[in-house]
Order: C-alpha cells, then sequence, then structure tokens
C-alpha cells in the first residue's frame, strides 16, 4: 500500500492505494468523521457487481447506511440525476453530519461530490473510486460539477474528500475500454509534468493487470495532481495545466453526444491536438511531437465526429453562442514533461490548426 497526503490551507486528506485495502480503511475513515449516518452513491452497474458493498464494510461500525443507486453513464450526469440524490438525502432525513461515500467512477464521483458541496450547505464526503480514470483523475482534486446539453462539466464547485481510498481490486472487473480510458490520464500526467513518468508507462502493458505497476503508476499520478492542487485548489492558475487536452476532449464528448466516447478517449484525442499545436507553434521538439503521437497512437481508437464547421467549433470552445471573447487558455507543450499555459488562443488560430490536425492525422480525429 501507498500513501500520499494532499495539504490544503487549513486542513487535509489522504490518499489510500493500495489491493484488499478497502475493508479495513473505510471503516477507520468513517469513525474519524463521527457521523452515525452514511449515504452511499452508486451506480446500477456496480451495484450488479458489488451488492450492497459498502453496506458490508461499515457493518460493524455502528452507522446507519443508506445507499443511492443511480444510472449508470455520463449521459445521466445532469441537473435531473443530482436531484435524485438530493430527493434521496431528504427522504432519509440526512443531515449537516451525514456522510456521503461516492462509491463509482468519475461520474459518481463528480455528481456525489457535487451533492455534497450544496446539500445543507456542505457535508462531508469520501471517494471511493472504481475505474482507473477515476482513481488518477476525479476523485482527488476537488472539482465537482455536472453536464450542461450545450457543455462538460459548466455546473459545479469545489469540494475537496475527506479521505480518498483507491481499491485496486475493483480494476479486475473493469472493461478493457475503460481501464484504456484511465491509462490515457495516467499518460496525460507524465506528459506535463513528469517524463520519467510517461517513460515507466510506456514500457507497460494494461493486461493482464500488473498491481504492482497501477499502484506505483497511480501513486506517481495522484502525487503530481495533488502537488499542482496544493498550489492552485481553485485553478486560478497553475492547476490549469491538468487540463492539457481538455479543450478539444470536452468538444467532442458534447458534440458526438455524452457518452459516445469515454472522457480518456476524447481527452487523448485532446492530447494529439495540443501536442500537435505546441509543435506547429515551434515550442515542442518535433522529435517530441513524434514520440507522443507515435505512442498515442498504439492505443487511441479513431475519433469521428459528424456536422462539425467552425462556427459550431467556436460555440463548443467559447460554451456561448453569444460570447464577445474570441479566445481561450489553451495548455501546451514546452516538451515532453513541461507544459505551460498559452493564455488568449485566438479561436481561429485552434480551428485553423485542427483543420490541418484532421487533414494529416484522421487516425486520431475523423470528420465526417
Amino acid at each position: 500500500m501507498k500513501t500520499l497526503h494532499v495539504n490544503l490551507p487549513g486542513r487535509e486528506y489522504k490518499i489510500d492505494i493500495g489491493l484488499n485495502i478497502l475493508d479495513q480503511l473505510l471503516p477507520e475513515a468513517v469513525l474519524s468523521n463521527s457521523t452515525d449516518h452514511v449515504v452511499v452513491v452508486t451506480n446500477t452497474t456496480l451495484h450488479d457487481l458489488y451488492p450492497d458493498r459498502i453496506s458490508q464494510v461499515l457493518q460493524n461500525s455502528g452507522v446507519r447506511v443508506s445507499t443511492c443507486v443511480l444510472a449508470d453513464g455520463e449521459e445521466y450526469k445532469n441537473l435531473e440525476t443530482l436531484s435524485l440524490i438530493f430527493d434521496f438525502l431528504m427522504k432519509f432525513s440526512a443531515n449537516r453530519k451525514t456522510l456521503l461515500v461516492a462509491f463509482g467512477g468519475g461520474v459518481i464521483g463528480d455528481m456525489a461530490g457535487f451533492a455534497a458541496a450544496t446539500f445543507m450547505r456542505g457535508i462531508p464526503f469520501i471517494q471511493v473510486p472504481t475505474t482507473l480514470l477515476a482513481d488518477v483523475d476525479s476523485s482527488v482534486g476537488g472539482k465537482t460539477a455536472v453536464n450542461h446539453p450545450s457543455a462538460k462539466n459548466t455546473i459545479g464547485s469545489f469540494k475537496q474528500p475527506e479521505y480518498v481510498c483507491i481499491e485496486l481490486s475493483f480494476l479486475k472487473t473493469l472493461p478493457s475500454r475503460e481501464l484504456k480510458a484511465g491509462f490515457i490520464e495516467l499518460l496525460k500526467h507524465g506528459l506535463i509534468h513528469d517524463v520519467n513518468l510517461f517513460e515507466f508507462i510506456q514500457g507497460q502493458t494494461l493486461e493482464p493487470l500488473d498491481f504492482e505497476f497501477l499502484e506505483e503508476a497511480i501513486f506517481r499520478s495522484c502525487g503530481i495532481k495533488g502537488r499542482v492542487v496544493e498550489q492552485d485548489e481553485t485553478e486560478t492558475g497553475l492547476r490549469a495545466i491538468l487540463n492539457f487536452g481538455h479543450t478539444l476532449g470536452h468538444l467532442i464528448e458534447t458534440h458526438a453526444g455524452y457518452g459516445t466516447y469515454l472522457h480518456g478517449e476524447a481527452v487523448g484525442a485532446g492530447m494529439c491536438f495540443a501536442a500537435f499545436v505546441s509543435w506547429h507553434c515551434n515550442e515542442l521538439p518535433e522529435k517530441d511531437w513524434e514520440r507522443i503521437s507515435s505512442y498515442l497512437r498504439k492505443i487511441l481508437a479513431p475519433v469521428v465526429l459528424h456536422s462539425l464547421d467552425q462556427d459550431v467549433f467556436r460555440d463548443l470552445i467559447l460554451h456561448d453562442k453569444k460570447a464577445q471573447k474570441q479566445a481561450v487558455n489553451f495548455i501546451m507543450l514546452k516538451k515532453l514533461g513541461e507544459s505551460f499555459i498559452q493564455q488568449e488562443m485566438p479561436v481561429e488560430k485552434l480551428w485553423d490548426e485542427f483543420k490541418k490536425f484532421t487533414a494529416l492525422h484522421p487516425e486520431f480525429v475523423e470528420l465526417r
């Protein structure tokens, strides 16, 4: 087992990473929060795979456990589903001392976290992520949100968890596609901050699962994100580098329809595009662009986008058809393991680069 601490002004929380650690560590974390009522938020897929898993773990902890089961999928990450969590909390008489446990992937973590941030102006919550993507992305850092039909993750809040328990055994039931999506987020942290992590990941395969590798890779990945969050919790500057690949990635998810592509798949295409732009702008050395694109070509399936013209591209990038500004902050690479924020990148420039990118590399993104 490996342990990280995220230290924020006036508070900290612990991230434990390991195999078969949940049964011991989750009850300890719950009891340390001095609660007598735990509400578990999960989805139908997890509830079928691991029926009442959290309730069983906590059965000797002296707390009442209620389980809220939601539909599974990115297409349900919206205000309507969020309201179901609030309805459940009200039905089971939750109060300011109730503790939420998010048991699932990124969709569950984001929605449960947002509910915890806003119900009765804030209640504590714990993250128990069950996907590789959630392990290294949504479970750490405190960003919570739901999607709007026009843009991903535009309705949300910052809410740090009390504790994160990354139980690796849940990865055993994860489909190959989901594992690859999480692998891309691991790769992202190497690209933007640690070339050694990038090289460490390159030498590994995902299946069969190697838990020793996964523990180390997740530990290093979460460590990078944790250190960035400590310096810029609410994304006023530095934390934006964690959005590498997300400008195009979120556009893909929104335009293709939520759930068509997994978050990691869309971000992977977005990372290729951002690296391409970095090279075209004479920031990223050509040899680094070739290393990045060559590796991603092996693990990414093509993204296909229909009916995407300059106006739609602009609207999705800016999240507003009537926006006055014509530029966005765009995350680029200086070299492998070093990123920076390009302030006010013109959307017209990005569109021109996007057309070149799709013409030269339809194996990453194809326009039809």
